[in-house]
């Protein structure tokens, strides 16, 4: 069971089983993200916090990949409230995918300090990324500066997500506005996967609550191909990814030559961490989901 925003999707006929076992839980980490998005508002950098202007970037970056034109798929939420099951709207953008997310000083500091080595790691994994390797780990052998790679992800998923994050965390803005700064991520973990089919999937702040061990939990999910990040704030553990937290361990200087087995993924659905492969997807006809 998934929220997104202000719904709990889940599958048809599971609505009302899963709602009343699982809804304590789902209240606290609902309410735990909330206290996170009303600590800081819409107006103020992702990253500084401060209410400079903001101004509009591509996220990623041209040079990643972010030039063509995109189809973005959004849930219509009062559509899906009335209509009872979700339901979608397709908006086509221009230039590729952009945010306003960070002031320019963020901004460019970033772009300048994490991108170049960010793009290199792009570069290394677009031979990589491809449908015939969905559901396998790829061999990634290339030499980057991991810190560098890791602060760009970082920089990535607060830009498209709601404010709040540093201001919950506000290592984060040491980390991110000092290229220098060297620390553990925790209690937040970093995931990377490749992303098997081109596109991208940005889902913000979600929470997710999980039949399974009947807890919930916070995290953001950015892909954009080749690469897809996912952010947690908790113990999630995520199938079909690997945790890459401690590349912020490295100096920033420090350039390495990384041999790593990453998973690649299918990332079809909108929905995050939802790897099903699209054969899958349409076996399993279950039906439109259910909006609570």
């Amino acid at each position: 069971m998934a929220h997104m925003v202000d719904m709990w999707v889940a599958r048809p006929g599971e609505r009302e089983r899963l709602a009343e076992l699982l809804r304590p839980e789902a209240e606290r980490v609902q309410a735990e993200l909330k206290a996170m998005e009303q600590s800081a508002d819409e107006a103020s950098c992702r990253i500084c916090g401060s209410r400079e202007e903001l101004t509009e970037e591509h996220t990623p970056s041209k040079k990643a990949g972010n030039l063509d034109r995109l189809l973005r798929g959004m849930i219509d939420y009062e559509k899906s409230v009335t209509g009872g099951e979700v339901a979608w709207t397709v908006q086509l953008i221009q230039g590729g995918a952009s945010s306003t997310t960070l002031c320019a000083s963020c901004n460019n500091d970033t772009g300048r300090w994490y991108n170049p080595a960010y793009i290199r790691l792009v570069e290394a994994c677009r031979p990589l990324a491809v449908p015939a390797s969905a559901g396998k780990c790829c061999d990634v052998n290339v030499e980057l500066h991991p810190q560098r790679v890791a602060k760009q992800g970082l920089t990535t998923l607060l830009a498209t997500s709601q404010p709040g994050v540093t201001t919950r965390y506000p290592q984060l803005r040491e980390m991110l506005m000092r290229g220098d700064t060297v620390r553990p991520l925790a209690p937040l973990r970093l995931w990377l996967y490749l992303r098997a089919n081109e596109g991208a999937r940005i889902s913000g702040i979600v929470t997710l609550v999980r039949e399974r061990d009947r807890k919930g939990y916070l995290l953001a999910e950015f892909s954009f191909w080749p690469l897809g990040w996912v952010l947690t704030f908790d113990d999630l553990e995520v199938d079909g990814a690997v945790n890459v937290s401690s590349w912020f361990e490295y100096g920033y200087h420090d350039k390495v030559r990384m041999a790593l087995a990453v998973p690649c993924q299918w990332a079809v659905m909108a929905y995050p961490l939802d790897f099903r492969a699209p054969d899958r997807i349409i076996a399993e006809r279950a039906g439109p989901a259910e909006v609570e």
